[in-house]
């Protein structure tokens, strides 16, 4: 029976991360991991999440019609109405409920199934940005490209810092030209709006596109003006330690992204996509798994996965107790399942984080400031443990980039009617039943509101309704930082 759950995990796993043309291997950099019980998704926890541009509200915040200013209101929430309040706040907690499910660092259990842990993915790439330090160049340019640097910015600046004389009529002789074009604009806009202007454009018009010629001509005739621009593109074009930029960029994108949410703090905006994805009645995305592919062979060749580390997932086919939120205290229930028809809809959902870029991992010129060793952020190998050689607040391995949901599952067997029966009978309402990683009933807590997830049993089939959250795609994170901040920091009894 475990087989049998290993097997449609592996088949999740290759359909959502897919494989290469060569040699049909498993896509590089990537794995699944599986909860050891699916979560089950409701609409109403997390639909029309807050967008920073409003475009989530059905209505736009009612406005007060122009009227004489003595009569106008004294505030703006007098243009308010209860009902709009409460979709911001609604659509506000959604937006909380999204960010939180998709900012915990996953944790392995026992039996290689992974549950979200309480730290979050948010608070360990501050630490990482603010801690990046990066290390100025101790090479120079070659004395000829210096040489040149020199050349061009004397072209521009004398030595006392002052503007040079051909720099000079550079600038004025631009913004005449500026001026003309400016001219020529404005007149050929007003044209628009005048009948007679319009009829008398293609007259009027050749005054203005002569007069702008001319300011080029003069320009040109300068003799400053390819001379100046090549120097201003030789110095524009002078780089910066790739390390030093992506260290600020970073911060800014950061920091730019934060939103302010009142008994939460600031947290950065993330988004998943398809919006639609927490709708069950919306299909875009969504693909069938069937029996066809349950007794199907494949043939390729498997990456290690997060959940064939040790002897494979070690859960039957059957599991009672713990919780969507823990797989604590978890009674496998293994039974005979013979002529086994299972079939769900899934689907991937991608998770968009502007404020998280990884690209600075894989540059070198950088470290952590203080007493962190080289790689203690990740060493870019699959399964990493957290050892005492790194610091939790700093280690992520790898990143969450999709979550992967299931939809519409019916299960039978030959004897499933009484199977089923057996185990929601032995035990009590509020205890979770599951069949491999679906849950198939339960109750639980989300959003301060109690819910019940049941399966219909009545069919053909045993039929679980609704959507579970039932996994992740991870992208493994390059070896970083890749120098000991030892090399660079000096204790502070030195």
């Amino acid at each position: 029976m475990a087989q049998d759950v290993l097997k449609i995990l592996k088949d999740l796993e290759l359909k959502a991360v897919g494989l290469t043309p060569e040699g049909d291997k498993m896509q590089e950099g990537y794995f699944a991991s599986f909860r050891s019980i699916g979560l089950p998704i409701t609409k109403e926890d997390y639909e029309n999440p807050f967008e920073p541009t409003g475009g989530n509200l059905d209505q736009p915040i009612p406005r007060a019609a122009a009227t004489d200013p003595t009569n106008a209101p004294k505030t703006g929430s007098s243009n308010v109405s209860d009902s709009t309040v409460a979709a911001v706040s609604k659509s506000q907690q959604s937006y909380l409920n999204t960010f939180l499910l998709t900012d915990s660092k996953l944790q392995m259990s026992n039996n290689w199934s992974v549950m979200p842990g309480s730290s979050r993915v948010s608070d360990t790439w501050y630490a990482i940005i603010t801690g990046a330090n990066g290390i100025p160049l101790v090479q120079g340019l070659s004395p000829a490209l210096q040489q040149a640097y020199d050349n061009a910015k004397s072209k521009l600046q004398n030595a006392d810092r002052s503007t040079t004389p051909e720099f000079k009529d550079y600038q004025d002789y631009r913004d005449k030209y500026t001026a003309k074009e400016k001219a020529y604009n404005k007149a050929y806009a007003d044209s628009f709006t005048d009948p007679v202007k319009r009829n008398n454009w293609p007259l009027d018009g050749v005054v203005y596109d002569d007069d702008k010629k001319q300011a080029m001509q003069d320009w040109v005739n300068s003799g400053s003006k390819e001379d100046i621009e090549e120097a201003l593109n030789i110095l524009s074009a002078r780089g910066s330690d790739p390390s030093m930029a992506l260290i600020n960029q970073s911060k800014d994108r950061f920091t730019n992204s934060l939103l302010e949410f009142t008994g939460i703090g600031k947290i950065p905006y993330t988004v998943l996509l398809p919006n639609t994805w927490y709708d069950k009645d919306n299909d875009d995305g969504w693909n069938e798994y069937s029996t066809t592919d349950f007794h199907s062979e494949s043939h390729y060749s498997a990456s290690q996965t997060a959940y064939g580390g040790g002897g494979g997932f070690s859960v039957g086919l059957w599991s009672v107790g713990g919780g969507f939120n823990s797989d604590s205290q978890q009674t496998n229930l293994n039974v005979q399942t013979n002529n086994l028809e299972i079939s769900f809809d899934y689907c991937t959902v991608d998770i968009i984080r502007p404020w998280l870029d990884t690209t600075l991992l894989n540059l070198k010129g950088w470290f952590l400031m203080g007493d962190y060793k080289k790689n203690c952020i990740s060493d870019g190998t699959m399964a990493q443990q957290l050892t005492t050689d790194k610091v939790e607040p700093l280690f992520l391995p790898s990143l969450v980039t999709s979550l992967i949901l299931v939809k519409n599952v019916s299960i039978k067997w030959d004897n499933w009617q009484a199977d089923w029966a057996s185990a929601s009978s032995s035990v009590s309402g509020s205890t979770s039943i599951g069949f491999g990683p679906f849950s198939v009933s339960g109750h639980y807590s989300h959003s301060q509101q109690s819910r019940d997830f049941t399966c219909d049993a009545s069919g053909e089939s045993l039929v679980i309704p609704g959507i579970q959250l039932l996994g992740y795609i991870s992208a493994i994170n390059p070896g970083s930082p890749s120098v000991d901040s030892s090399q660079y920091v000096t204790s502070g009894n030195s």
